[in-house]
């Protein structure tokens, strides 16, 4: 019995001598943030553009970026396949935007369009050509505006980029920035235009315009003309006459059918006037004679 206990011990510890411990199994993959769809060069990253899933871990480059905020909001340098993780090369520096790229001569505006309406309900993006639309605010009730105006300043201009976005982005219903490609007499227009008016852009098939201005009558259309209504024959300007006696100036202002509307005394100026039909200057010289040869012919 003690023989067949000690057999069972040395066993035991034999056992426990020549026992190895079992690791458990290295994991293959690991959960990073990939791109859910292609990102475009000059997209601003968000939330949308990105989902989690699991890949091989010996096929991570190192600059890999493994959290998700590190890479949302950041602009995307390169395209980005969808279902490719995210590398840190293919992004800008955080807060670092593209590069404008103009052409020779141009310059690069940005304009609030308000609503999404305005940018045709955000189907224009960067790239795109349109037209810019101005129409007048106010003076709805003034009938040299016959009922507020709206004309086309300029068409064919490019779109560079749509609230920083230069890249297909969401469109805000509150209003956009929209930064176009100008020439530099359309920028002085455009900038007081969006001063004065509201700014709407339309989409251009026909791709790059002139450069031009569209400023001639044919680009302009106003509430009278679409109710086909005919402005108010204006009234004539006032009949102004002015009086000169001595060293004092009296104006007097009569409205068409000759009533007087207002008047008014000024001192004259220091310069002796030019008498009126009527009017008498009793201290002026009278004029000097003409020569015999210069006086008017007696007519038959």
């Amino acid at each position: 019995m003690f023989g067949a206990i000690g057999l069972l011990v040395v066993a035991y510890v034999a056992k426990n001598l020549l026992a190895v411990e079992e690791k458990p199994p290295q994991a293959t993959t690991l959960l990073v943030p990939m791109a859910a769809v292609d990102i475009a060069p000059g997209t601003t990253v968000s939330e949308v553009h990105i989902g989690k899933a699991p890949y091989p871990i010996d096929k991570l480059a190192s600059d890999t970026l493994r959290v998700e905020r590190l890479i949302v909001g950041r602009v995307a340098k390169s395209e980005i396949k969808a279902a490719n993780p995210i590398r840190a090369n293919q992004l800008y520096q955080p807060g670092e935007l593209p590069p404008l790229e103009l052409k020779t001569d141009k310059r690069a505006v940005t304009v609030n369009v308000g609503e999404s309406t305005s940018l045709v309900d955000g189907l224009i993006k960067p790239g795109n050509f349109v037209d810019v639309l101005f129409t007048v605010n106010g003076n709805s009730n003034d009938d040299v505006m016959q009922g507020g105006m709206t004309m086309r300043l300029f068409d064919g201009v490019k779109i560079i980029a749509i609230n920083r976005n230069m890249a297909q982005a969401r469109i805000e219903r509150g209003g956009n920035n929209v930064t176009l490609e100008l020439t530099e007499p359309q920028a002085n227009v455009l900038v007081l235009a969006e001063e004065r008016g509201t700014i709407t852009l339309t989409y251009n098939p026909n791709g790059p315009g002139t450069g031009g201005l569209a400023l001639d009558s044919s680009e302009r259309v106003t509430l009278y003309q679409i109710l086909g209504i005919k402005p108010p024959t204006q009234e004539p300007e006032p009949f102004t006459s002015e009086i000169f006696r001595g060293s004092s100036r009296s104006v007097h202002r009569f409205n068409p059918s000759g009533r007087l509307i207002d008047n008014y005394s000024t001192p004259a100026p220091n310069t002796r006037p030019t008498l009126r039909s009527g009017d008498q200057d009793r201290n002026a010289t009278p004029p000097a004679p003409l020569p015999a040869d210069e006086l008017p012919k007696p007519t038959a």
